[in-house]
């Protein structure tokens, strides 16, 4: 075995989970169609019409890693990643423009000197002219008050001073507020309909899973098919596993068994997929182990530890919304994941139909969401918590996270085990929408096992 890489594993330990993985794997479709659009907006020279990507997802789905791993590939499509995120570009849209000039613009070797000290954070630090040492090109665009709008970056910086294409890849996009006439949208706008200016631009836009709801709000409307990221694969859990090995140089041994069980409790999910990892380095940076998995000697407190860090991801989602009203969140899931198990469809429409059919006909009081909520935003809360997700393309809810669900259900009273039996069913919990009765079901206690972390409440 080659040597084993215990900083850098260490380092793994450390860092938070919103830090890029070591090891990318999956999300071939949505990284081919960014690089594309931006190798044929280099070969146009201007923007190509409809040029956004969307990334949609919960909470850990590893929407920030796929911009990150846009902007390591970018090279190969000749094109520089200036990365944002939405409160920055709607809150300070002139240096947001700043960044997309330099990331235009800088030469070479100027480019690559802010790399390499700054890294992902060279936005950050483009103001500084003495330092960055910009040509006369870039000068005004610094010097000058800083430019509005893209019309105004063209005036000063027009296309054939451009020396790569600029992918603007925007997180948190589903934070957006505002309208279709802000500084922001019109940003927005001008990138995608590739009308106004001339200007070899693409947008990737990554947010949870109403972000296209919200970007239609501020005028992008057309052209537009969201990417729905979702659990990793047993082939990319695998294939994730070898490739996180040899990075840090872990000797595997006789113990793929026990790594794949490992892995198998995370539902596939990158969050915590990533958790499982810490728990494995942890266990591997053990004096006497060194990197060899063999010499683990407690694989159960290997799997216990990995169990505690996802359950964090549980407690932290599980939202005060949720603890206004722990029962109707539960009885929501369960509809949701009933719909699934049958094989039925469940559209956001009909949840909400419902969830008013719950809180209105309910004598005793158990169904309520907050005062300052509607079943419409409640909804919404719970896809911005990762406890549902909607297809963007068929409007299909679905629970993306099969562990979180059973933690809601837990915390509401209802059994998971509940929905397996409803496999061969025709019949939901609650009465069809049509019928006018509505009996509300005595809530049970949950029964917790102290000894099982995904049961504590």
């Amino acid at each position: 075995m080659a040597y084993f890489k215990r900083s850098e594993l260490q380092h793994f330990v450390d860092r938070r989970e919103k830090s890029p993985p070591p090891v990318f794997v999956g999300r071939k479709s949505v990284l081919s169609d960014v690089l594309t659009i931006a190798a044929q907006t280099r070969q146009e020279r201007f923007g190509i019409p409809g040029c956004t990507t969307v990334i949609q997802g919960a909470p850990g789905a590893g929407k920030s890693s796929v911009l990150s791993e846009i902007d390591r590939l970018s090279l190969s499509a000749n094109a520089r990643v200036v990365k944002i995120t939405s409160d920055f570009l709607q809150k300070h849209t002139p240096k947001a423009l700043q960044r997309i000039a330099f990331a235009a613009a800088a030469e070479p070797v100027k480019w690559q000197e802010a790399i390499q000290q700054f890294g992902t954070k060279w936005g950050q630090r483009v103001g500084r002219i003495e330092f960055m040492g910009f040509s006369a090109k870039l000068a005004s665009v610094f010097t000058d008050e800083p430019p509005s709008s893209l019309i105004t970056l063209e005036e000063r910086l027009p296309s054939d001073q451009w020396g790569s294409t600029v992918i603007l890849a925007i997180d948190e996009a589903q934070r957006f507020t505002g309208g279709y006439d802000t500084p922001h949208a019109n940003v927005l706008q001008t990138i995608h309909d590739a009308e106004n200016v001339q200007l070899p631009l693409t947008l990737v836009l990554a947010g949870l899973g109403d972000t296209q709801s919200v970007i239609r709000s501020m005028g992008l409307k057309h052209g537009i098919s969201p990417y729905s990221l979702e659990c990793f694969s047993v082939e990319e859990l695998h294939e994730l596993t070898e490739g996180w090995s040899d990075h840090f140089q872990i000797e595997i041994g006789s113990c793929r068994s026990q790594i794949d069980a490992l892995m198998a409790k995370t539902d596939g999910w990158p969050r915590h997929v990533h958790w499982a990892q810490q728990a494995l380095a942890e266990a591997l940076l053990v004096k006497g182990v060194d990197g060899h998995a063999d010499k683990i000697a407690d694989w159960n407190a290997v799997q216990h530890r990995s169990d505690k860090l996802r359950h964090g991801y549980y407690d932290a989602q599980y939202s005060e919304v949720m603890k206004y009203s722990p029962q109707l969140t539960a009885q929501v899931l369960h509809e949701v994941g009933t719909a699934e198990h049958t094989g039925k469809t469940l559209n956001a429409s009909q949840l909400r139909q419902r969830i008013k059919t719950y809180c209105d006909t309910d004598p005793l009081g158990n169904f309520e969401y907050p005062p300052e909520h509607t079943a419409n935003t409640f909804i919404t809360h719970l896809m911005h918590c990762g406890a549902l997700t909607e297809n963007p393309a068929t409007g299909v809810l679905t629970c993306p996270i099969p562990s979180f669900q059973n933690y809601i259900l837990r915390r509401g009273g209802l059994d998971p085990a509940s929905l397996e039996q409803t496999l061969n069913k025709e019949v939901s919990l609650f009465k069809k929408e049509s019928d006018d009765s509505y009996a509300s079901p005595e809530p049970k206690p949950p029964d917790y096992e102290d000894d099982d972390p995904d049961k504590i409440p």
